[in-house]
C-alpha cells in the first residue's frame, strides 16, 4: 500500500510537470495573433534587402561596362583622324556604330535598373518601418510571456526536487516499470479503477482482478494497457 501511494503521488507530480512543460512549450494566443504578420514582414524585409543588393550589384556592373564602352567610343573617334585609306575608315565607322548601339542598350538598362531600385527602396523603407514596429511589439509580448512563465518555472524546479524525493522511496523494479509505462502511455502510468473499468484505456478488467485491485495490497497491472491500477472509493 505504501508503494502504491508513492506511485500515485509520483503520477500526480508528473502530471503537473507535464502540464507545466506543455505551457512553457506552447506559444500564447496573444503572440500567435501577430506571429503570422511578424514572420511575413520579416521575410519580406529579408527578401527585399537581398533583391536590392542584387540589383545594386547588377547596376554597378552595367555602369562599369558603360564607362568601358564609352572610353572605347572616344578612342574610335580619335582613330578617324589617323586612318590612311577608305577600308580603314569604313571599319572605324562600323566600330563606332556598334559601340553607340551597345552604349544605348546599356544606358536603357541603367535607367531600368535605377527605376527598379527606386521602387524597391521605397517599398523596403515601408516594410522596414513596419518591421521595427512589429519587432518592438513582439519583444514586449515575449517579455510578458517570460514574466508569466517565471512563476511556473520556479514551481517546476520545486516539483523536480520533490519528484526525486518521492522516487527515492519507491522500489527500483516498480519505478523502472512505472517510467517505461509512462513513456509508452502518454505520461499516464497509474490509474484508478471504477466499476471494473480501467480509467486509462476504458477497458473492462476481469472480475477477479477487480477484487484484487480493490484490496490495494499488491501492485497490479491492467491486462490491456499495462498501466498500474489502484482503487479509491468516492475519489
Amino acid at each position: 500500500m505504501e508503494q502504491l501511494e508513492k506511485l500515485i503521488e509520483l503520477q500526480r507530480i508528473d502530471n503537473r510537470i507535464f502540464g507545466i512543460n506543455k505551457i512553457l512549450s506552447n506559444v500564447p494566443d496573444y503572440i500567435l495573433e501577430i506571429q503570422d504578420e511578424y514572420d511575413t514582414t520579416n521575410k519580406k524585409f529579408s527578401d527585399l534587402k537581398l533583391e536590392i543588393e542584387k540589383k545594386s550589384k547588377e547596376l554597378g556592373e552595367i555602369t562599369a561596362a558603360f564607362e568601358k564602352k564609352k572610353n572605347l567610343l572616344d578612342n574610335s573617334h580619335k582613330k578617324l583622324s589617323t586612318v590612311k585609306n577608305t577600308k580603314e575608315y569604313e571599319a572605324v565607322l562600323k566600330e563606332l556604330d556598334l559601340l553607340k548601339k551597345e552604349l544605348y542598350d546599356l544606358e536603357l538598362k541603367q535607367l531600368e535598373l535605377n527605376e527598379e531600385l527606386s521602387n524597391l527602396e521605397k517599398e523596403f523603407k515601408d516594410v522596414e518601418s513596419k518591421k521595427l514596429s512589429l519587432d518592438e511589439k513582439y519583444a514586449e509580448l515575449q517579455k510578458r510571456r517570460d514574466v508569466e512563465n517565471e512563476k511556473i518555472t520556479e514551481e517546476l524546479k520545486e516539483l523536480e526536487k520533490i519528484r526525486e524525493e518521492v522516487g527515492s522511496g519507491i522500489k527500483k523494479q516498480f519505478l523502472s516499470k512505472y517510467e517505461t509505462i509512462r513513456k509508452a502511455r502518454n505520461n499516464l502510468a497509474i490509474v484508478r479503477v471504477e466499476d471494473e473499468v480501467c480509467s486509462g484505456c476504458y477497458m473492462k478488467i476481469p472480475p477477479q482482478l477487480y477484487v484484487e485491485v480493490k484490496k490495494n495490497i499488491s501492485i497490479i497491472q491492467c491486462p490491456n494497457c499495462q498501466r498500474f491500477l489502484y482503487y479509491k472509493e468516492g475519489e
